[in-house]
């Protein structure tokens, strides 16, 4: 560990409305056999009576307010400013988390170029199949099942339960704009690019219920596409985001059919292109902020991802996965499909 046997951990827990799920979730936090830690909950102006109800019932959680919604991404940057340990654990509010988690998470920080961990997380309705083995993301950032070999081998850790190394990090984990979705790629692959590991504790055990709150939201759309375009133009380098054109055109495309009914699905499909494109200068900018730091070459990141367009599912997603594999062998993308033939 970096700085101390028995660093601080500080765990915050990002609240919206969700008063029924805190019980579980805070009681896993108070139950960690990992002594020395600090619980916050960054409430986004909930109107349930969340933070009365924490306050009374669990007062050993420091309790931040906030007047507005500021997402995961704002919530959890807010928590994060006041947190005190050496190292931060972020944690949904519709998860609960194993008693040894905290203390398994730290361990792996014994490796010295680990700065991000992620925990084993059970999500509701999710076959236990795809957990036999690690995921990663293909280029356009959407999510391929069943990639690694091995199980601490993952492309980014999941915000719903993962801790981090404050002194890598930073003060803030997230870009607040994102407000939500994909901000968790975000933090890996800044994390990544600076020369870092990411990787899986399976001993850290979390089980998650699965977008309670999100599902509230009639915005889903619209975030999760801006997202991941702002996480491709911010950390590719330039040469990868031309040789990446037709990902991007194949994906304006699959986008449009798959978003076509009912109509503000569509629409806030196109809204998230259209977003990225109207604010291009402020994305440039945050892009060499990001770009300055980079220590690790895309040839190094791009194995770690998948060259699949799509889950497999049929016909067409194998044809159109041996369609751009057989692309990126004439273009020179190396992905996790290429090491693994190479063995």
């Amino acid at each position: 560990m970096s700085r101390s046997r028995s660093p601080l951990v500080s765990v915050i827990v990002v609240n919206y409305n969700g008063r029924a799920l805190l019980d579980a979730c805070l009681n896993s936090l108070v139950a960690q056999t990992y002594p020395h830690r600090e619980i916050i909950l960054v409430d986004n102006g909930s109107s349930d009576g969340s933070v009365a109800y924490v306050n009374e019932k669990f007062p050993e959680v420091k309790v931040i307010r906030s007047e507005r919604n500021l997402g995961f991404a704002g919530g959890n940057n807010l928590g994060a400013l006041q947190a005190r340990g050496e190292y931060v654990a972020l944690l949904n509010n519709d998860a609960v988390a194993a008693p040894d988690w905290l203390e398994k998470m730290l361990r792996a920080f014994q490796e010295p170029r680990v700065a991000v961990v992620m925990a084993k997380v059970y999500t509701d309705g999710v076959p236990l199949k795809h957990y036999e083995k690690n995921g990663s993301i293909n280029f356009l950032g959407y999510n391929i099942m069943r990639v690694f070999q091995e199980p601490w081998q993952t492309f980014f850790a999941s915000g719903c339960a993962l801790m981090y190394q404050r002194d890598v990090v930073g003060d803030s984990p997230f870009d607040p704009d994102y407000f939500l979705y994909a901000e968790d790629v975000y933090l890996s692959w800044r994390v990544r690019l600076k020369g870092w590991e990411v990787v899986q504790v399976s001993e850290a055990v979390v089980h998650h219920k699965g977008s309670v709150t999100a599902r509230k939201r009639q915005d889903t759309i619209f975030y999760q596409t801006r997202n991941r375009l702002l996480n491709c133009l911010l950390f590719y380098e330039r040469s990868t985001l031309i040789r990446l054109i037709p990902y991007f055109a194949f994906d304006l495309i699959a986008g449009t059919v798959r978003n076509a009914f009912p109509l503000r699905s569509l629409m806030a499909f196109w809204k998230g292109y259209l977003t990225v494109l109207l604010r291009l200068h402020a994305v440039v900018t945050k892009r060499r902020m990001l770009q300055a730091e980079r220590q690790a070459s895309d040839r190094e990141i791009l194995r770690l991802m998948s060259c699949k367009l799509l889950n497999e599912g049929g016909s067409l997603s194998r044809w159109l996965n041996r369609l751009s594999f057989l692309y990126c062998r004439l273009a020179g993308l190396e992905t996790v499909e290429t090491v693994v033939r190479r063995r």
